[in-house]
Formats: structure tokens, sequence, C-alpha cells
């Protein structure tokens, strides 16, 4: 079997036809025919040179419409028994088959009429060409994800060319039937991925069949396109698959803080882009694009949430650097709830924290002491550190369709709002709630910046593009943070006991410094979001991450814990690392420890 399907494949993978311009007649009854060289697209290799993406051929039956001057050749052939015959060939309907041939015929374009033909229906038709005239075995290029849907999200996918954009991109090169990258790395990177397809000419009879080759000179041979290495860790990438394999609405994010490349990104639901290769109805259509999983939304990068209390990283920051308070300074105890003009602001911990130093306080999240220092830092100050994050701002990732995030100013509530800021909305936006919203990217990004005392990080998933010297990852579109080093230190610290002897204890990794900051968003719509967000090794970081799980509960309890696993599968040997976490909804709304 597999030798006769090598010697179809060899006949078959070097031409395909794609349009039928009728040049000079060379005999009574042959004509020659323009036949394109399909190019292949570039494959795509994660960091270590793992095949994530390729082009593999589909074999596709085609009926090719007879040349218009054959219309008595066409009448004679396309008898009844001809289309009972392909019928049966191919296992379609014959009244089906009736009336494509006829619309192929009267457009003068070729039609399928059985897509990615199994091989004894392939062989079947190269017995029988010479009886059955205008019947091919037709090779395109059949975008192939071995990993199935693996980092979907970030791979995109690609599909066949569309009648409008055909009219639009025509003039660079595009032909009917072309693949075109939808969303996505496939998306971004179209320019390199497309290859340049060739040509050639060829002798056809009358009835369309292939005779000969033209040899006055020789083909164009095509250009495959340019292969891509993304700065993608396989292994972070299935440690955190596996980690949110528990979430039904969700995403995660893994940067390395040395250099902002991405090492794995997760959005749930999930999809597998091969079904878009192999052709979707229009009722999985709707299901992927549709309804309220939409699990065609990259929530990574799409997604927009309050960040909750994993936004005090930033308000800390900002409170040491304008001088609002002090690592080791003391504020009035915590009993629970605040008082600000007029209005009562609980803590998580209705108990009250007592008396907490300002690492202390981030230690254990307590609401009370971020909403002190919020009147005398102010909207500007901390609105001016969140954006030396690169916070409120698209982070320039070379993915499509980020969204941007807010972080609002005074001019921001002037245009929206009416002028009407009033400081106790600091209290709401010093904890991560309010009007400020994030991508789970931007989270990420937060943490790697803290691993790396500031230093701006652009996030990129392309390391490389082969043959295309002159690509170069972006470069940051921040500043960064600058704070001075003892600043940096008490975050850091308080970010370290927050897994140590916090909130975030369900992170923590035997052997291993982690540090990091739970989470809770309050939700308008329905129940509360969990985030996490960590880097490791705290004295050394590679690897920072974010997690967000929607309508789930606490931060501690179910986000914190999918951090937990995937650092025990990458710093832990098998023995140690242990199974998935076993998150639920009613876990996290039994679940007390922190936010």
């Amino acid at each position: 079997m597999y030798a006769g399907l090598g010697l179809i494949v060899f006949g078959l993978l070097r031409l395909q036809v794609v349009e039928h311009d009728k040049y000079l007649s060379l005999a009574k009854e042959n004509r020659v025919r323009l036949e394109v060289l399909r190019a292949p697209r570039g494959a795509i290799y994660d960091r270590d040179g793992e095949l994530l993406a390729d082009s593999r051929p589909r074999f596709n039956i085609v009926f090719r419409p007879f040349p218009a001057e054959s219309a008595r050749q066409s009448r004679q052939t396309l008898t009844p028994r001809w289309f009972a015959r392909v019928a049966r060939l191919i296992g379609q309907d014959s009244t089906l088959v009736r009336e494509q041939v006829s619309a192929a015929n009267r457009g003068g374009r070729s039609v399928v009429l059985r897509a990615a033909a199994p091989f004894d229906v392939m062989a079947g038709v190269e017995e029988t060409r010479a009886e059955l005239p205008g019947i091919e075995v037709q090779v395109e290029p059949l975008r192939h994800y071995p990993h199935g849907s693996l980092a979907a999200h970030l791979l995109g996918y690609a599909g066949e060319i569309s009648d409008p954009e055909l009219a639009q991109l025509q003039e660079q090169g595009y032909r009917a039937g072309d693949l075109i990258g939808r969303t996505g790395v496939e998306a971004s990177y179209e320019q390199y991925l497309r290859g340049s397809d060739g040509a050639e000419f060829v002798v056809v009879n009358a009835t369309g069949k292939r005779v000969a080759t033209l040899t006055e000179g020789p083909p164009r041979l095509p250009v495959p396109g340019h292969d891509l290495v993304l700065t993608l860790d396989l292994k972070v990438q299935q440690a955190l698959e596996e980690a949110m394999s528990v979430v039904k609405r969700g995403a995660a994010v893994a940067i390395d803080p040395r250099d902002g490349g991405i090492l794995g990104i997760v959005s749930r639901p999930m999809f597998d882009p091969n079904e878009f290769s192999e052709g979707l109805s229009v009722a999985r259509w709707s299901e992927l694009s549709g309804g309220g999983s939409n699990p065609l939304l990259n929530r990574a990068i799409q997604g927009l949430y309050p960040p909750g209390s994993t936004f005090k990283i930033v308000s800390m920051l900002a409170a040491l650097r304008f001088g609002v308070s002090t690592p080791e300074r003391r504020l009035a105890p915590c009993p629970g709830h605040w008082t600000f003009a007029g209005r009562s602001f609980g803590c998580w911990k209705h108990s009250g924290h007592g008396s907490l130093t300002f690492i202390e306080a981030l230690q254990h999240s307590c609401d009370v002491y971020f909403y002190q220092i919020a009147p005398p830092l102010g909207l500007e100050h901390l609105g001016e550190t969140a954006r030396d994050f690169g916070l409120g701002e698209r982070t320039g990732v070379d993915l499509p369709q980020e969204a941007r995030g807010l972080i609002p100013s005074l001019s921001w509530y002037d245009q929206r709002r009416g002028g009407r800021f009033r400081p106790s909305l600091l209290l709401n936006l010093i904890i991560g709630q309010g009007e400020v919203l994030l991508t789970p990217l931007q989270m990420a990004l937060m943490a790697a910046e803290v691993a790396a005392d500031g230093r701006p990080l652009r996030p990129h998933v392309v390391r490389e593009v082969t043959g295309a010297p002159e690509f170069h990852p972006p470069r940051p579109t921040h500043g960064g943070v600058i704070a001075a080093p003892e600043m940096w230190k008490a975050l850091q610290t308080g970010l370290e006991r927050v897994i140590t002897d916090g909130t975030g204890g369900a992170a923590a990794v035997p052997g291993l410094r982690v540090a990091g900051k739970t989470g809770t968003a309050q939700n308008p719509h329905g129940g509360d979001h969990a985030l996490f967000v960590c880097y490791a090794p705290a004295d050394k970081p590679t690897i920072a991450m974010a997690f967000l799980v929607e309508n789930s509960g606490h931060g501690g309890s179910v986000a914190a814990p999918l951090a937990g696993h995937v650092l025990r599968r990458l710093f832990l040997p098998d023995s140690l690392q242990g199974s998935p976490p076993r998150i639920t909804i009613a876990d996290s709304l039994e679940a007390q420890r922190g936010d």
C-alpha cells in the first residue's frame, strides 16, 4: 500500500492548476495551460526545535472543466454512465456530482468533488483517469499542527483565502485556494510564513488531460516560506496546559524575565487548529466563535479583568517611590474595615489583621493598610507607576488583536465621568478594583519586571525567522520602573513572604524560592475571578507567570495551586511532582484563606 501511495504522491506533488489561461495552440486538439507550483508554508518550531506547525499534502478529487472549444467533447464525455461511475468511485451522491460538474463547466473553474480522499479512492482515480476524462487528483497544502490544541491561541491557524480578501490581496501574489494566517503567529508573521509560488507550462489535450511539459524554458521553482523559531518552551507550555486543564474559562501566561520571551500561553476553553485545516461546518464555526465561552477568544491578550490584589505590587512600589510609606512603617491597625469620606471599606479578612508593617501588609494582603496610603499617594502617582510598568497600554506583543487595558487618569475621569473623580475612588483602585483593567499578559509582565528590578521588557513570541537576518525581536515600548534598590528589595521580600507565610502558600515548592501575589477580583456579572502572579527562582528568576480563573473564587485557593503545579513540573524531579491540582468552584467558595 505504502509503495503505491509513494508512487502516486511522487507524481502528484509537483504540479497544481489554479487558472486556465489559453496560450498558443500546439496542435489541433492540444492547448497550453499554466500550472502553478505551490510553495509550502514555513514551519513553526519551539525554542528547542520541536515542530509545532507544518504543511502536509492533502489529496482532493477534482473535476477540471473542458476547454470552451471542446463543447462537443464535453457532451460526449459527461454521460449518465460517467456521472454514475465517478460518484461510485469517490463515494459521493451522483446528483451532487452532477450539480457540481455542471456549475464548474458554466463557471470555467475546477471544483473539488471530494476533499481529503483516502488512499483507496485516490488509487482508484489514478487507475481510471483515462476512462474518466476531467477527473484528477489534486494536491493542496494542508496546515498541520502535530500537537493538536497545544498552544493553539499562540500559534493561531491558517485558512483558505476568501473572495473579498483575494480581491484586496491579489496584487500581492495571492491566488484562489491559498492559505492565509487568521490568528496568532500564523497571522502576525504571514509575510514570512507564506512562500512564493513557482510555475510552468504544460500541454493538455481536448479533455484537459496533461500530455507533456513545455521544454522551451525551465520552470520557475517555488520558494518555501520562512520557518519560525519561537520563544515558547514546549515543557512550560505542557505544564501550563496540564495545570489549566481543570479550568473552564481562564488564562495563563509565562514569560522569561531575562528577555521578555513568552514561554507559554494558555487560554481556556481551547480549540484544535487542525479543525480549520480540515474544514468546519457552519454549526461548528458558530460554536467556536460565539456564545459565552468563545473558544477562539485569546483571553491571555484579549481578555480584560480587574487585577485585584495582584495590583498591590504596583501600589506598594508607588508608595515607596513617592515617600508615602516605608517597608517597616506601621499604620493604624486593621480592624477589618476602614471608614473614609463617610463610607466603610471592608478588608477581605473581616476579623482584621491588627498592626502590620508595609511588608507584612503585602504578605497578608491587608486591604486596610492600602486604603490608608491611597489618599496621600494620589491618582497621579499611582497611575505613573502603573504606566512605568507598561500597564494600561498594549505591550506590543507580536500577536494580533491585543487589548489595551486601562489605568484611569484624571483626564479619563474628566472625559468619561464628567470630571466626577472623588478621592474615595482611589481606595478601590489601589487594591486593583474599580476601573483598572489588565490582560493576563500585562499581569505576567508586571511580575516579570519586578523580577528584573524594573528593567523594561517587551513580551514577544518569535525568536528567529530563518533566512531573514534583518529580523530582530522588538524593543520595549516603555521605559521601565526606576526605584531605589532597597525599594525593590522590600517589595521582593514581601512577595516571597506571600508564599512562605501568607496568602499564596499553595504555590510553595520544596527547595525553591518563589515570590508571588494572590488576588481576588470582584465581578459584577458573576462570581469573583481568582488571580495569581509569581516568579521563580526568587533569587535568580527564569520564569514569571500569571494565572486567571474566571468566576471561581479566591486567588489563594484556586489560582495559586495552578502555579505551584507548574513550578513543581519544571523544577522538581518526576518522583516529587505530584498530580495536577483538583480545583473546583465549590472548593474555592469554601476556602477562606486569603484573597
